[in-house]
């Protein structure tokens, strides 16, 4: 091989090689570069991102503190104002819901006024109320009291077995108190299977309804 053939050659070596070296330089980033081909657009490190990903992440606590329950006022109607001539109602009747601890004064289809109560506990059969079709019954009184109960109340109103299933007012002591305890629990399951309601409204009902007035309790 000629020497100028040989020179040809070592020429071409050493560019190929300063061709492929920067090449090679060219894909290799320096530590900074690197750096900021991990940042994002915005400049934030992903560390960042994290950090700010996570508290939008969080969820404020939630407080459960509902607020309590305020006691129906058993000194008051349960209702508002009472319905007037009410001895002039052509197809008067009680309807008593369980479920709801409510009673509907009625007149045919017609809802005449609403009273918040509580009926039987409903835990066996001796503190619960009966259910089905009954009609006021002459006995009634102004106040109880039993002995073996501890307890009593005023404007009675019997609708079943005369004397042992009755409107009343909340219970109360022998003093003819009221027990606070048990008057607070109007509106929810509470007596031996009696009606129980506001003082108002028992003595409503124990003025104004008739006796063999139809009462449904369902």
């Amino acid at each position: 091989m000629k020497l100028t053939q040989k020179l040809s050659i070592l020429g071409l070596v050493f560019i190929l090689g300063l061709i492929i070296t920067g090449c090679t330089h060219s894909k290799t980033s320096s530590p900074e570069e690197s750096h900021k081909t991990k940042t994002s657009a915005s400049g934030e490190h992903p560390i960042q991102r994290e950090n700010q990903q996570a508290k939008a992440d969080k969820k404020p606590e939630i407080q459960n503190n509902k607020p309590a329950v305020k006691p129906v006022d058993w000194t008051k109607p349960t209702g508002g104002a009472y319905p007037k001539d009410i001895a002039n109602v052509d197809h008067l009747w009680i309807d008593v819901s369980v479920d709801n601890q409510k009673v509907y004064i009625k007149n045919g289809d017609q809802t005449l006024y609403t009273m918040i109560v509580s009926t039987g506990l409903d835990k066996n059969a001796d503190t619960s109320t009966p259910k089905g079709t009954f009609y006021t019954q002459p006995e009634k009184g102004t106040w109880f009291y039993s002995n073996s109960e501890k307890e009593g109340a005023k404007y009675w109103t019997s609708w079943k077995n005369h004397g042992e299933f009755l409107f009343h007012t909340v219970p109360m002591d022998k003093n003819q108190k009221v027990i606070t305890a048990e008057a607070k629990k109007l509106g929810k399951k509470a007596s031996h299977g009696c009606v129980r309601m506001s003082i108002p409204d028992a003595k409503w009902i124990y003025y104004h309804i008739p006796v063999h007035t139809k009462v449904v309790i369902g």
